[in-house]
């Protein structure tokens, strides 16, 4: 019995560390120039992180962030469906990309 509960402790820590891990934060760092792909699983975060003091905003299918002005302001979204998805800044649309992958 008791290497059941232990069998059954080890299955429920794995689990919980696959569950942290699939909603954990990943970090864009949001400046001119940036053009980058993330991938995350499916109700994954996604945090852009201004860069410098310009003013950006974060624009996605579905959501829009703000503009804002300053060195270290951010912006998450948290992916709840499997896809691609092209995020723009408005303020430097040719300049300023994400690709997100939710797997």
């Amino acid at each position: 019995m008791r290497k059941f509960t232990a069998l059954g402790a080890v299955i429920a820590l794995v689990a919980a560390v696959l569950a942290a891990q699939a909603f954990a934060s990943t970090s864009v760092s949001w400046k001119v120039g940036t053009s980058k792909t993330v991938k995350i699983r499916k109700g994954g975060t996604v945090k852009w992180i201004w860069a410098d003091g310009q003013p950006h905003n974060v624009k996605g299918s579905g959501f829009k962030s703000k503009v804002v002005s300053g060195k270290g302001k951010s912006y998450s979204h948290t992916f709840r469906s499997r896809g691609t998805f092209k995020i723009i800044c408005q303020v430097h649309p040719t300049s300023m990309k994400t690709t997100v992958k939710v797997g």
